[in-house]
């Protein structure tokens, strides 16, 4: 994979990742703090989040293709650094009471959840698109017989 491919997968990753994690923030907040109010700068904690989440994205990057275990052993690194990430930013947050050990565990949770769902649109979006132009090679092979 080129590392222009690896900047396109980060974009499209960028943006599945803001979705999920605005939809596991408002699960969380609605578990552990139903009654918090946040002013507008609370928009951007999705972004920022989703942005520590492509961070990793470089650990895909390889000049040569990989086998099926270096992909799946650099998953799960970029799984493990995610999720330092995230617990770390949570930790120092001040808004974020991580005082009670089931925020953190709920935390840890949605990311793992965040992380296989982006994980599997992705595989989803490349199947589709495989299809799609294997259709189109078809479709042009007899126009060309």
């Amino acid at each position: 994979m080129s590392f222009k491919e690896i900047l396109y997968r980060s974009v499209m990753t960028y943006f599945i990742l803001v979705t999920c994690i605005t939809a596991g923030i408002m699960i969380l907040g609605l578990i552990f703090d139903p009654d918090a109010r946040f002013g507008y700068n609370a928009f951007a904690s999705p972004f920022v989040f989703a942005a520590l989440g492509v961070i990793p994205n470089l650990f895909m990057y390889s000049s040569k293709e990989l086998s099926n275990r270096q992909i799946i052993l650099r998953k799960i690194i970029q799984f493990v650094v995610i999720e330092a990430e995230v617990t770390v930013v949570c930790i120092i947050s001040p808004t974020i009471h991580t005082e009670k050990a089931e925020v953190i565990t709920g935390v840890i949770v949605s990311v793992f959840v965040i992380f296989i769902l982006a994980n599997f649109i992705s595989i989803m979006n490349d199947y589709f698109s495989a299809k799609k132009l294997t259709k189109e090679l078809m479709i042009f092979q007899k126009s060309v017989e």
